[in-house]
């Protein structure tokens, strides 16, 4: 029972209100609780009660509206990043990009093509364990067991930064974002960057297995020298395939990750190897490696076999120039990036074969530039005899300046040389006059030392063929190809000299001349134009066989004439020539005009079509189109393009079968009668014919098996300069040494399948038919087909009407004819 008490002010007052109060009129429109009562009164506390959850709900009401907008607020930036973060297609469907390699026929990686990243995809079960446990262990150790990001070290990285203490709260799928889609998420230090990179590794992790994200990870890491990914860094390091990196290599490789040039092994060996070594430790930490292991190989040096890719430095540059150049119109004509695709091509290089190749053409060069080098030193005294031996010691001995006295004599040759240059251009632009730039840079002796060693630098080329199919087995295009990238198989067109008088002689087979055919090897004018034989002599009946046989100028000439310039141009492309063979139209018809003395090579051509053409000759008259791509794979293996090799009858095999005998006494008595003996190349059958175009500037030979072609030239890259005596100018003295040197060590150091079979020889063709028109032919006059020799019983009295002819033909020139032989 309430004992309280009040005054009777009090009760009159609360009366007085009471109606009021029971309509609930309170000045704010809330009953009214004025009454007075007891602090402790139970209404009291209820009230108060009541008035801490009513401010309470309104703070929860206003947290939640405020959370609530910026969790939108968040969301619509969320949603405004994701913009730019890489689609899910694009996540599925990844497109790194990846170097075009090309291989030989025998798997030997012989070129690769990129564009800033040379990278090579392989899969992670091809990828050394201990590169994966080296990875994780100093990496990102609980891999296994994030979905994609490490929160307690992302949250911990801002504030260890500002401390002044860095760790990487980047998780391997995080660094994967950032190397897979560099364009969207970027390297950049920023808030936004980082939730892109989480973002995106987040989707990753949804995508992707953790084997899968590994092996992605490693594929994309970049690594100095524009190795990208683990593959390219192992092969350029140590030489080795990524699955044969050993724990210590391995552990280089991924300590690398933190800063590739600080811990670059061959920049920095020392900060490396103690990088290593934290990476060893943290392996053996985790339990991959035992510490007994990393006791005893922690002080061991870091052993390199660094070899960072070149194009300069591979086993075929300048084939690999050219495939290069051949892949980049194939890729663009179907839809294939040859610098980023990842595409395999698969070559008909024999990387053994090539590198025979290879080593003979260095070997023989060396010698024939030590000839040049020494016969232009001086005025005179300079032949030192007829093999290379004596000018290679003279040259090791000292004291000789190389093509001093040509560079003296052709003074003014040398000044159109130093015009030639860039910085001739330079001194011109700054005003100086033509005479001022070169008398200046004749004054610069680092400049004009450099000038001559690239001017008088003898350049080769050779090339090997399968006539039976026109794979090409071996491509050497030139002697360095870091100091000269012009390749001299395909790009590089010269004078074939004498190498070109077969097409003549095939066409006069194929109308019907036998090789037994009688020509008159004596002086004559045909057009203004007289031809000589080498060295001048001349005179008495020659048949076809002896003609090309010892490269008689005047033969061939006489063969022209009886068939036709037109003929000669005709059966030459039918074979294989690709190169213009026409000489400017005259005036009054469109009709191309070929020069008379085309069959002794007068027309420039290239070695890889001289070749191809004889290998029509080898193959018993079908024309194979050079093939040296055999196949192009795309990044998942699938097979693209195939090109298999088709041929063309353009020759009946008669008349290949009849040429190529007559090239066989070219090797057996005739002009190259040398090869056997300065070479040992056992008994193999060999046809062939050497080549030498005016005054030594090209020396030719193209050799013929049944299973092999090889052709090579050589000269200098510019024409002006020639070899200073005919003997060493002489394509048997030039072209056949290195075409010797190759087919020497081929039966020699070759495995047996690869080498030449001595059985294996040309035979005559099954219902063989020889040319059968027979005789002689005094002027070299055309007879029609199917005449008789309209000459052939007066051989004395022809030879005799020719004498009397010669004092009134226009036959003074004697130097005009000598273009070949």
């Amino acid at each position: 029972m309430d004992n309280t008490t009040y005054s009777d002010a009090e009760l009159e007052r609360y009366f007085r209100d009471s109606e009021a109060r029971r309509k609930g009129a309170g000045g704010d429109g809330v009953p009214d609780n004025s009454f007075p009562t007891e602090p402790n009164a139970p209404n009291s506390r209820s009230t108060q009660e009541k008035e801490v959850k009513r401010r309470l709900s309104l703070v929860f009401r206003r947290s939640v509206i405020g959370i609530g907008g910026a969790g939108l607020l968040i969301l619509a930036w969320l949603f405004w990043l994701s913009r730019d973060l890489p689609s899910f297609e694009q996540i599925e469907n990844p497109r790194n990009l990846l170097a075009t390699v090309v291989y030989s026929a025998d798997g030997v990686e012989l070129a690769r093509y990129y564009a800033g990243e040379n990278r090579t995809w392989v899969p992670l079960s091809e990828i050394s364990e201990h590169v994966v446990n080296a990875l994780i262990a100093t990496e990102d150790r609980d891999f296994y067991d994030h979905w994609g990001v490490h929160m307690r070290r992302t949250i911990q990285a801002p504030f260890l930064t500002l401390a002044g203490r860095t760790q990487g709260g980047s998780t391997i799928t995080q660094q994967l974002a950032r190397n897979m889609y560099r364009e969207q998420v970027g390297f950049e230090r920023s808030v936004t960057r980082k939730v892109k990179e989480i973002l995106t590794a987040i989707r990753i992790e949804r995508m992707y297995t953790k084997n899968e994200i590994l092996e992605a990870y490693l594929n994309t890491v970049p690594f100095r020298y524009a190795a990208y990914g683990i593959e390219a860094a192992s092969q350029t390091y140590f030489g080795i395939s990524a699955s044969d990196l050993n724990p210590e290599q391995s552990a280089t490789l991924i300590g690398m990750l933190a800063a590739n040039t600080r811990y670059d092994p061959a920049r920095n060996p020392e900060a490396s190897q103690r990088r290593r070594n934290v990476v060893l430790n943290n392996m053996v930490t985790m339990g991959y490696l035992d510490r007994s292991y990393y006791d005893q190989v922690r002080d061991q040096a870091i052993v390199l076999d660094f070899k960072p890719y070149s194009h300069e430095d591979n086993l075929a540059p300048h084939f690999g120039e050219h495939v290069r150049q051949w892949m980049s119109t194939w890729a663009e004509q179907n839809g294939y990036d040859v610098y980023g695709d990842g595409l395999v091509v698969h070559t008909t290089i024999d990387s053994r074969i090539q590198q025979i190749a290879a080593e003979a053409v260095a070997a023989q060069l060396e010698g024939l530039q030590a000839v040049v080098d020494v016969e232009w030193s001086r005025a005179s005294g300079f032949s030192l005899g007829q093999t290379t031996g004596p000018y290679l010691r003279r040259v090791a001995a000292g004291g000789v300046d190389p093509f001093a006295y040509w560079w003296q004599r052709y003074s003014n040759i040398v000044d159109v040389f130093i015009a030639e240059t860039e910085r001739f251009r330079l001194r011109r632009e700054d005003g100086m006059s033509r005479s001022e730039a070169i008398a200046s840079l004749r004054q610069d002796a680092d400049f004009m030392d450099s000038l001559r060693a690239v001017k008088t630098r003898l350049e080769t080329g050779l090339i090997a063929m399968d006539p039976q199919t026109g794979n090409v087995l071996a491509w050497v295009g030139g002697r360095n190809f870091s100091i000269d990238q012009y390749d001299h198989v395909a790009l590089a067109r010269r004078q074939p000299g004498s190498t070109f008088k077969p097409f003549a002689y095939t066409a006069a087979f194929d109308n019907g001349y036998s090789p037994s055919y009688h020509v008159l090897d004596d002086y004559f004018t045909w057009n203004g134009w007289s031809p000589r034989n080498s060295g001048g002599t001349a005179g008495g009946y020659v048949t076809l066989r002896q003609g090309l046989a010892y490269s008689k100028n005047i033969v061939a000439a006489r063969v022209t004439r009886l068939v036709g310039a037109a003929e000669v141009a005709r059966y030459a492309r039918r074979m294989g020539i690709r190169s213009p063979l026409d000489i400017t139209p005259n005036d009054d018809t469109d009709d191309p005009v070929y020069p008379n003395s085309i069959a002794l090579g007068v027309q420039d051509v290239s070695l890889l079509e001289m070749s191809a053409a004889y290998s029509t000759l080898a193959s018993y008259g079908t024309y194979h189109e050079p093939t040296f791509v055999s196949r192009i794979e795309d990044r998942y293996g699938n097979i693209v393009a195939e090109f298999q090799p088709t041929g063309r009858e353009v020759l009946s095999s008669s008349t290949a079968y009849t040429t190529v005998s007559v090239m066989q006494d070219v090797v057996q008595q005739g002009t190259a009668r040398g090869l056997r003996g300065a070479f040992d190349i056992g008994g193999i059958d060999l046809a062939g014919k050497t080549g030498t175009t005016q005054e030594s500037a090209d020396g030719w030979f193209i050799g013929m098996h049944p299973d092999l072609v090889v052709g090579s030239w050589v000269g200098f890259n510019d024409r002006q300069i020639k070899f200073r005596t005919s003997y060493w100018g002489q394509g048997a003295h030039t072209g056949m040494l290195v075409v010797g040197e190759f087919l020497e060590r081929l039966q020699r150091d070759a495995p047996s399948d690869l080498r030449l079979r001595p059985g294996n020889r040309f035979e005559a063709p099954p219902n063989y038919q020889p040319p059968s028109r027979t005789g002689y032919d005094g002027e070299g006059i055309r007879q029609n087909r199917g005449d008789l020799n309209i000459t052939g019983d007066r051989p004395i009295r022809d030879l005799l009407e020719r004498f009397r002819q010669q004092e009134t033909e226009d036959g003074q020139n004697q130097d005009a004819g000598r273009i070949g032989w």
